[in-house]
């Protein structure tokens, strides 16, 4: 027996930030999967006629000393497995390593049968294989029906239980979601359905019916491969913040994708709900009245004098806006949080923040409530018929401030343009900090030709940014908080016209993006004459690793 447990409501929320994904999705991406999958069809069915037609022999299955002019797609199936197909129909890296696959030819020229027994001889591991892995490969190719599949490897004793997952997907694109940890695929049905599956193909199976139903998906592979990675970001969302840490700064270099981060977080976090979230960016005149509350100017009154009211900061309205919903988390954000004044902006409210010092709106008690400096106003505006509300809460006549258990505070800053130090000790102790440094996984695996083909060079062009990194941080001495963020490399799939990256492509992503900037790093502690030579340097070890692409 299984049944939906989304609501009606939990339905629409998740439809809507569907087509949100789906609606920034462009042409280029589309070509570029489209290939990707036809060519991925073409690959596999030379091997799945080599499986069915029992040719598939120990050589196909794992790495091989040689190469030839007829070696398959990918060198051998594992790797076109694990590797090959990753980006469009995701990663069934095995948990460890190859030696997961069951058998795995060495360096030297032995094979390993699993952890245990790593020096065996060929003979030896085509036994193995013909015997436990061959036959296995065969009946889950030749089976037709999807909900069928997991029955036939989830409980056998091969160990790459996703490297399978994903042989099963290859011939249902339409009828499974391209992700194969158990961590994922139970996380996503706990949500979605009440059911007593219990394997991974199973659970994944059934969520990829209900999701089709949901979204109305029509029966294209393309599609498939954009709704698996819409869920892949939703069930893996992270939000930093938690119960344990509920204020939290990320700092790091300009360039290293915080705000990116914290937004995508949040859109998945709370569902596609905006009012649960709110981003706010300090600058050097933000104040305590814009922040808590005040007196401000409201207008003009009839004799032409100007009006005073005293308003809610925007943190305080926040508040009383999740304190209203206990259940449900709210997340507030402050970008560039280090370019005000901290302490002033927060005032005595500082207290407030504490994790210990939270007001919980379900009990009756009054931990976590203080009054403010506005407070004794407050509650004389309120004998005088202002309405209650004006407080954050009011009991016996006392007006008092909190923070809600239920909000969560996320601060970002670029820790080069004012240092952590800004931050005196008792705002430092109430914040679990968190560094973001240039991720350069990303930039291999996002920075893309304009028509969304990979670069033929994108390796070499990560050690390219990795050793202009490394200058700057280490010869020039400058730290890891004057290195340029993944945003900025990833710049080379626009300046670049061919696949392959050139030098010259390098001098220009240099002289208009990094040289400006990071000549700005440099002239307090550099001459100009000596800063133009570092600046030349700098731009040498930028290009050394593509040298031989000029």
């Amino acid at each position: 027996m299984k049944s939906i447990k989304l609501t009606p409501q939990r339905k629409e929320q998740l439809t809507q930030l569907w087509h949100n994904y789906r609606d920034r999705v462009d042409s280029h991406q589309i070509k570029y999967i489209s290939e990707e999958l036809d060519s991925i069809a073409s690959d596999w069915s030379r091997y799945k006629i080599k499986i069915q037609d029992e040719t598939f022999n120990i050589d196909d299955y794992t790495n091989r000393i040689n190469t030839d002019e007829d070696q398959m797609p990918g060198g051998y199936l594992c790797n076109f497995l694990e590797r090959t197909t990753k980006t469009v129909l995701g990663s069934s890296k095995p948990a460890g390593s190859a030696l997961a696959f069951g058998v795995k030819l060495n360096l030297n020229g032995s094979y390993s049968i699993g952890i245990k027994r790593p020096n065996e001889t060929k003979e030896t591991a085509i036994e193995v294989f013909d015997e436990e892995i061959k036959p296995l490969f065969e009946k889950v190719t030749l089976c037709t029906e999807p909900s069928h599949k997991a029955d036939l490897f989830e409980n056998s004793k091969y160990p790459s239980k996703q490297i399978l997952r994903k042989l099963s997907v290859l011939d249902h694109l339409n009828d499974f979601l391209f992700m194969y940890s158990d961590e994922s695929i139970d996380a996503l049905h706990d949500e979605i359905i009440d059911s007593e599956t219990a394997t991974n193909l199973g659970k994944n199976h059934e969520v990829r019916q209900v999701l089709n139903e949901t979204f109305k998906m029509p029966n294209d592979p393309v599609e498939s491969v954009l709704l698996s990675k819409f869920m892949w970001n939703y069930v893996n969302a992270k939000v930093i913040a938690d119960a344990d840490s509920p204020n939290v700064i990320l700092y790091g270099p300009p360039g290293t994708g915080k705000t990116y981060a914290v937004t995508q977080s949040l859109d998945f976090a709370c569902k596609g709900d905006g009012s649960r979230y709110e981003f706010v960016q300090f600058h050097p005149s933000f104040t305590y009245e814009d922040f808590i509350e005040g007196i401000k100017p409201k207008g003009v009154t009839k004799d032409g004098n100007i009006k005073f009211e005293l308003t809610d900061g925007i943190f305080k309205k926040f508040c009383k806006r999740a304190k209203q919903n206990p259940d449900v988390d709210y997340y507030f954000v402050i970008d560039e949080i280090n370019r005000a004044n901290l302490s002033s902006v927060f005032g005595e409210t500082l207290l407030c923040l504490e994790k210990d010092y939270r007001h919980d709106v379900k009990t009756s008690d009054r931990i976590g409530l203080y009054k403010t400096q506005y407070s004794a106003l407050i509650e004389d505006m309120i004998k005088d018929g202002a309405p209650e509300d004006l407080a954050y809460h009011y009991e016996d006549g006392n007006a008092y401030f909190g923070v809600p258990k239920n909000v969560f505070f996320i601060g970002m800053m670029n820790d080069v343009d004012k240092s952590i130090d800004a931050f005196d000790l008792a705002l430092r102790r109430r914040f679990k900090w968190i560094r973001k440094d240039c991720n350069y996984d990303v930039i291999e695996q996002n920075t893309r030709f304009r028509n969304g083909d990979e670069f033929t060079n994108i390796e070499e062009y990560v050690k390219c940014c990795n050793t202009l990194n490394d200058y700057i941080s280490k010869e020039l001495n400058l730290g890891k908080s004057y290195e340029f963020g993944h945003s900025f490399f990833m710049k080379m799939g626009s300046i670049s016209k061919l696949k392959q990256i050139s030098s010259k492509n390098l001098d220009e992503l240099f002289n208009l993006h990094l040289r400006p900037t990071l000549k700005e790093y440099l002239r307090a502690l550099y001459s100009e004459s000596d800063l133009e030579s570092k600046l030349d340097l700098a731009l040498i070890k930028f290009k050394s690793p593509l040298k031989r692409n000029k």
